[in-house]
């Protein structure tokens, strides 16, 4: 069970507070719904389009059906999307609420309390605030409304929309009226609250904790009452405290902030606390009544929905750019089948046998790029999915190189040496053949492509009783230091490859082929000189790893 708890202050005819008032509410359907949405967007990653359009639609559902109200606007607050708790709150049905905005359905009076607010998170001051705001139903009753908004912004810090999160505090603020009138049980009522309650001096000295406070740091009443007690925190919000408890004045008698505490186990915990600071009639400071709570797992629930949102965000332009570099990659082999079966039904008569072989040669080579390109894709999607088959079988793993280097050689023109280098015995490897041909010819080819001005690509590969190294070296255009930490993800290659072809799927495939071998893969470069690739591979498996 969750709950939410409110401290009410009551103040005698010169306006000093003398006892405080606690309500409870349950707050463990709004828990359920941050987690419920935290976890559908954990649950987002890299995929082929047709499971991001399913972790989409999961989004879309958990947005539908959370039990708090969720909208996106844009910046003239007019409404791009609401859920069913919001409209329903409200009084409205979907398409009356869509042709609203903002300003209709909030109290006057609370939407310029909220304005300043509001333009700090346009402007990027701050990532986000909340508020608790009235807004008029449809029925012109009153809702009272715990309000959460921030800005969702795209990488180049250009707002996209407005994310506004409402529960519905109503009958609580009816209680808080009712509880105003009501001093009887004030003390059973303040020493079980679960939030942490203490008042001290203006030096810190404590005049009164709760029991809450004493469980939460772990200490006797008497160690901290008539003492100045500071937990331990990090200097940057020792900063906060201190800051906070210094503003306050007759103008600005309450604050709210957030900081975190290290406690005696060494956790690290998030707190947000309430300060009320009193004063006599003349001015001067007589005690601070401070409110706090544990806000740790709410500030994790918090990060987590700003990273899915993030990654929501980037798998979006990862899906454009997807789109984008395929389309691309297409074009090129279809716009040769086009040129040279135009050539070929123009100039039927006219043209020499030699130069028909040629068109023929030119319509094959690129029929060989799209289908090599369409398994790309489908490879790397099944391994997304689980599903890449991992079939080992015992092989002469030096005559298998061999039969893939003779089989590049056939296309390799005279700018490129290609040279091969075995040592050890490698037979009865157990291996996958499909798998393994695919990393080899991957990393030879692109060994290959990516050294345009040619030169000597060595091929090695050592074997002893239980591994097999096999090593690429080119002297090639190299691959950045930046670049290399990603080289193995999809759709990602080095930012020096300019107009040289290629969809960022090669290696990304190789990775997901060695991890089914349990085999490792390193990559030392350096621009300008060349690129190494190193495959340390296991030569033997139990039978119970063949496997899906």
């Amino acid at each position: 069970l969750t709950v939410l708890a409110t401290y009410i202050p009551l103040l005698d005819e010169q306006e000093n507070i003398y006892q405080v008032i606690g309500i409870i509410q349950d707050t463990t359907q709004r828990k359920q719904a941050e987690v419920e949405l935290r976890q559908a967007y954990q649950q987002l990653r890299l995929n082929t389009e047709a499971a991001l359009d399913q972790k989409e639609a999961k989004f879309r559902r958990v947005f539908d059906e959370a039990p708090i109200g969720m909208s996106l606007s844009d910046l003239d607050y007019q409404f791009i999307q609401v859920n069913r708790a919001f409209y329903e709150m409200l009084g409205y049905t979907k398409s009356e609420l869509m042709a609203l905005n903002g300003l209709a359905i909030t109290h006057p009076e609370d939407l310029e309390q909220a304005k300043p607010y509001i333009r700090q998170v346009i402007q990027g001051e701050i990532d986000s605030f909340k508020l608790e705001i009235r807004y008029r139903k449809k029925n012109q009753d009153t809702l009272w409304g715990n309000l959460t908004m921030m800005a969702m912004r795209n990488q180049a810090g250009e707002i996209l929309c407005i994310l506004s999160m409402v529960e519905d505090i109503t009958e609580r603020k009816q209680a808080e009226e009712a509880v105003r009138h009501s001093e009887e049980r004030f003390r059973a009522i303040i020493e079980d609250q679960t939030e942490l309650i203490c008042r001290l001096k203006l030096d810190g000295t404590l005049t009164f904790v709760n029991d809450a406070y004493c469980r939460y740091f772990d200490k006797d009443r008497s160690e901290l009452v008539g003492k100045v007690f500071l937990p331990k925190m990090p200097p940057e919000d020792e900063d906060i405290v201190t800051r906070n408890f210094r503003s306050l004045s007759v103008d600005n008698p309450i604050n709210t902030y957030e900081h975190r505490v290290l406690l005696d186990s060494g956790e690290i915990r998030w707190q947000q606390w309430s300060d009320r600071a009193m004063f006599d009639e003349h001015g001067q400071f007589i005690e601070c009544q401070a409110v706090g709570r544990d806000i740790t797992e709410l500030k994790q629930a918090e990060a987590d929905i700003l990273n899915a949102l993030a990654k929501e965000k980037e798998l979006g332009q990862l899906r454009s750019g997807f789109v984008s570099l395929v389309s691309h990659e297409f074009r090129t082999p279809l716009t040769t089948i086009q040129s040279s079966a135009q050539m070929l039904q123009r100039y039927q008569e006219k043209l020499s046998p030699e130069k028909k072989q040629k068109h023929h040669d030119k319509i094959q080579h690129a029929v060989v790029r799209m289908t090599q390109l369409l398994d790309d894709v489908l490879t790397i999607g099944k391994a997304d999915a689980g599903k890449l088959k991992f079939e080992p079988e015992s092989m002469d793993l030096v005559a298998l190189c061999q039969d893939i280097l003779e089989n590049i050689k056939i296309n390799l023109g005279s700018k490129h040496n290609l040279m091969f280098i075995s040592h050890g015995s490698c037979q009865d490897a157990l291996i996958d053949e499909r798998l393994l041909s695919h990393v080899v010819n991957n990393l030879l080819l692109n060994a290959i492509k990516y050294s345009p001005e040619g030169g000597t690509i060595k091929f090695e590969l050592n074997c002893n009783s239980s591994t097999a190294v096999i090593q690429v070296q080119d002297q090639g255009i190299g691959i950045p230091i930046k670049d290399q930490e990603k080289l193995f993800e999809s759709f990602e290659r080095a930012s020096n490859v300019g107009s040289i072809p290629g969809t960022g799927l090669g290696l990304a495939i190789v990775k997901k082929c060695l991890d089914l071998h349990n085999a490792k893969i390193a990559v030392n470069s350096e621009v300008g000189v060349g690129t190494t690739f190193t495959v340390t591979l296991p030569l033997h498996f139990a039978t119970d790893q063949n496997r899906e």
